[in-house]
């Protein structure tokens, strides 16, 4: 058989379509998909390819961009529109109209991320104002800049993504252990610098607005993500920090994480620089579920015994300086310590590692020790400050990259003083660097004062249902707007089962033989279906106690989440995903649950290890009896267990579902799943291996 150059090419080119374009395994002619890794096998098409350089690449369920402009209810819609996002633009832009707040759970598919920059756009640019678009994580971020990039081939539209100074100040990163110096110094070494007192001036930040035109022509254009903007900046010797704080007042849409509404210093200076009032912008709150969370967090505090100690080092380095009317910084901070350890022996137990204690228990003992009353408290602790204040300011001329520890101490004392009974618990704790005192924000509403002050505002969410516990607990005002939409996706195409011989409940699990039936349950899944699994538990507790069994029983290959080894988890979840018939076992409520996209076959199926509901605090025992007060016997249940728990699960059904062509199952190992059976759209099964079989099969 003679072979010529194009015979050869061609035969080069039949047999490279035989070959996974994922991990060049030979598949035999007519297969649709990888015999080893389970990848399409594609075809190449017009144009030869070496083998050595093929790549799988993801088929994204993306819209298409349109041209046209005239879409008159939606002129800031890029897309040909699917089910209900005209719904979903037509409410925001009525709720904004009325000044009013649109509370929404949009499902998976629905696209609520253009739908509310299309909406929103269109109230906010006829009216002069400014978007600041709330986000949790940089990937989110990273989708809004697409989606504003895709607006702009119809509309003339800005954006831009803010992140602290610790992430994105190129001069700060030379510093040796720069990521662990607290912000206040990191700003004081920031403005040090560029006002050339330290020395030479900081040459990023000089070339700032020289190069300002030519960085916004960038983001106007490009709609760079987070890090394409930090390198784009640092390409010319400009600091991104700066950079975006020069570019921010030009700009339509502003994308930053919650802290900057939430935290009113950086809040204040972020509508400065933007140079406009709460009357000018317009907020969009992306995950909201997590905003109510993110903001108690905000408020939390605590003075560790370790402060104390390294408070003390200080003073004695500082010849003990006298607080007010002759009390030494030695004598106060040492019996302050007393009282912090004393509360930890008088309540905590060797099983207890937390405990109440009395809203003035610690005020109440430094003024009866001291002879003072409250002003000439709360005078020592401003004396402290103010002594702390200096001590920094020498630090940082030493360049000595920290906070004073008076400092540090004094502010944590003023917050504990001043903290309000109602919003506040108050705790005394011990681990393994000792006892503290801890403030724990279980009421919320000054932190999100500023956010229900807003005359309009979108809170969205794929998971935010029941939208009256989070409109009660946000206090949004009475004329909040709630909607829900479902997903678009065929309803087929997904299952959910749960089982009803199988409970994690804490008493039913010490009994004999319920571990074992729940650890055969898992085993029987996922050997009964050639699908990515993931499996999530509960707790890291179960987790490890079921390992054993379960790794005994599944054929195939296992990825575990390994608690504080976050790199080596995210490389076993890399491999997880490059596979299609592997097994990732991992805890309920984390980023893997939530944050993480599997489009295609990277996840097909889900098991759910029992019912995740929140452990068992003092700070959740005492917002329970709180919203009981407030709303009633058994309120306090729903909102602090019940919804964060179903929320969870919704969440991590919904990783299933990505994309209109995805396929997913569900199956929930707990009895008590049944009580949520609508809220999950779950049915139970007698034979859920048989189901999973059945229905990605089609038989």
């Amino acid at each position: 058989m003679k072979i010529t150059v194009k015979s050869f090419l061609m035969f080069g080119i039949s047999m490279a379509s035989l070959f996974c374009t994922r991990c060049s395994s030979l598949n035999p002619p007519g297969a649709e998909r990888c015999r080893v890794c389970g990848a399409p096998v594609g075809e190449i098409e017009g144009k030869q390819q070496c083998l050595s350089d093929m790549a799988f690449e993801r088929k994204k369920d993306e819209p298409k961009v349109i041209v046209q402009k005239d879409m008159l209810a939606a002129p800031y819609f890029p897309y040909e529109p699917r089910e209900s996002q005209m719904d979903i633009v037509r409410d925001i832009t009525v709720t904004l109209a009325g000044s009013a707040h649109l509370v929404m759970e949009s499902g998976t598919g629905t696209g609520k991320t253009i739908c509310a920059l299309a909406g929103s756009l269109h109230h906010a640019k006829m009216r002069g104002k400014k978007i600041v678009y709330l986000t949790r994580t940089i990937s989110q971020s990273d989708q809004v800049m697409r989606e504003l990039k895709a607006i702009s081939e119809i509309k003339d539209v800005s954006g831009l993504t803010l992140t602290g100074r610790k992430r994105s100040c190129p001069l700060l990163r030379t510093i040796t252990g720069y990521e662990n110096i607290p912000p206040h110094v990191l700003s004081s070494l920031c403005e040090e610098k560029k006002s050339g007192r330290s020395g030479g001036g900081c040459r990023f930040f000089e070339r700032v607005r020289t190069f300002a035109p030519k960085i916004g022509s960038f983001c106007r254009s490009d709609f760079p993500t987070s890090d394409e903007l930090d390198r784009f900046c640092e390409s010319h010797d400009v600091c991104p920090y700066e950079a975006r704080k020069e570019l921010i007042r030009d700009m339509d849409v502003i994308v930053a994480p919650y802290v900057h509404i939430l935290s009113e210093d950086i809040r204040t200076n972020l509508l400065a620089h933007m140079r406009c009032d709460d009357e000018n912008i317009l907020l969009i709150v992306d995950e909201a579920h997590n905003l109510i969370p993110a903001a108690r967090e905000q408020g939390n505090f605590s003075i560790t015994v370790k402060q104390l100690d390294d408070a003390m080092d200080e003073i004695a380095a500082l010849k003990d300086p006298t607080l007010s009317g002759g009390l030494k910084a030695g004598e106060f901070t040492g019996f302050l310590k007393a009282v912090i350890k004393g509360a930890a022996n008088e309540k905590l137990t060797i099983g207890t590692k937390e405990a109440v204690i009395d809203h003035d228990r610690v005020e109440s003992r430094l003024k009866n020790k001291f002879s003072m009353d409250q002003g000439q408290l709360i005078s020592a602790v401003d004396r402290m400050i103010e002594i702390g204040e200096i001590r920094t300011e020498y630090l940082l001329d030493h360049e000595e990259h920290k906070l004073s520890e008076l400092f540090i101490l004094g502010v944590s004392l003023k917050d504990w003083i001043s903290s309000d009974e109602g919003q506040f618990i108050k705790t005394v704790k011990a681990d393994a660097d000792g006892e503290m005192l801890c403030a724990s924000c279980i009421d919320p509403s000054q932190i999100t004062m500023f956010i229900r002050s807003l005359k309009g505002a979108v809170h969205m969410s794929g998971t935010l249902q029941p939208l009256d516990q989070y409109v009660r607990t946000m206090g949004l005002p009475d004329t909040t707007v709630m909607r829900a939409y479902p997903s678009p996706f065929p309803p087929e195409n997904r299952s959910v089962i749960y089982v009803n011989n199988v409970t994690t409940k804490y008493d039913d699990l010490k009994r004999e033989g319920m571990t074992e039936r729940i650890a055969k349950h898992i085993v029987s899944l996922c050997n009964a279906v050639d699908k990515n699994t993931l499996v999530f538990f509960p707790s890291y507790g179960l987790m490890n106690r079921l390992r054993p069994m379960v790794e005994r029983g599944i054929e195939k290959r296992m990825y575990w989440e390994e608690s504080g080894h976050q790199k080596r988890t995210m490389s076993s979840l890399d491999q997880f995903r490059r596979g299609r018939n592997g097994v990732f076992f991992t805890v309920m409520g984390g980023s893997i649950a939530e944050g993480m996209d599997f489009p295609g076959d990277e996840l097909s199926f889900a098991i759910i290890v029992g019912i995740p509901y929140p452990p068992p605090t003092v700070e959740s025992k005492a917002m329970s009896d709180m919203f009981d007060k407030r709303y009633g016997t058994g309120f306090g249940w729903r909102y602090v267990s019940e919804v964060p728990a179903v929320r969870k699960m919704k969440q991590a059904i919904g990783r299933l579902i990505r994309t209109g062509t995805d396929r997913g199952m569900a199956v929930i190992l707990d009895s008590r799943a049944s009580r949520y059976a609508k809220q999950l759209d779950a049915v139970p099964s007698e034979d859920p291996a048989g189901d999973a079989v059945r229905f990605f099969t089609g038989r």
